[in-house]
């Protein structure tokens, strides 16, 4: 763990120490740090997040979210359009069913950013 510094009196540290600020600030400005703040305004939404955490362990349909949930299956559908123009979540088709997945290559990603929580998802 790096310890903090505060305005470094010696010019050699001082020169180190406004060399790291600049590449922090760089970092802060990357384009990652809006993505990451789309991704945490979409993950916001409490049905959202759930939905996002089931599909993490496994594909679903609309119906096994509407049974679990117990919430109005517009509401539902309307998350899950939030969460697939977020390019989070994608669809198929199974027989006359749409299942929904998160996108693949997000997963990873998802995991990663949920792994401090307490609920987060096995890998399978």
């Amino acid at each position: 763990m790096a310890t903090a510094r505060c305005c470094p009196a010696d010019c050699a540290l001082r020169s180190d120490w406004e060399d790291e600020l600049r590449y922090e600030t760089e970092m802060l400005e990357m384009e990652t740090v809006a993505e990451l703040l789309d991704l945490m305004k979409l993950l916001s939404h409490p049905l959202r997040l759930k939905i996002v955490l089931m599909l993490l362990a496994r594909d679903h349909c609309v119906c096994e979210f509407w049974y679990i949930f117990q919430e109005p299956q517009n509401l539902i559908s309307y998350n899950l359009k939030k969460l697939k123009s977020g390019g989070l979540i994608d669809s198929y088709y199974r027989s006359n069913h749409k299942i929904y997945r998160i996108f693949p290559g997000r997963g990873p990603e998802l995991k990663k950013l949920l792994a401090t929580a307490q609920f987060s998802p096995r890998d399978p």
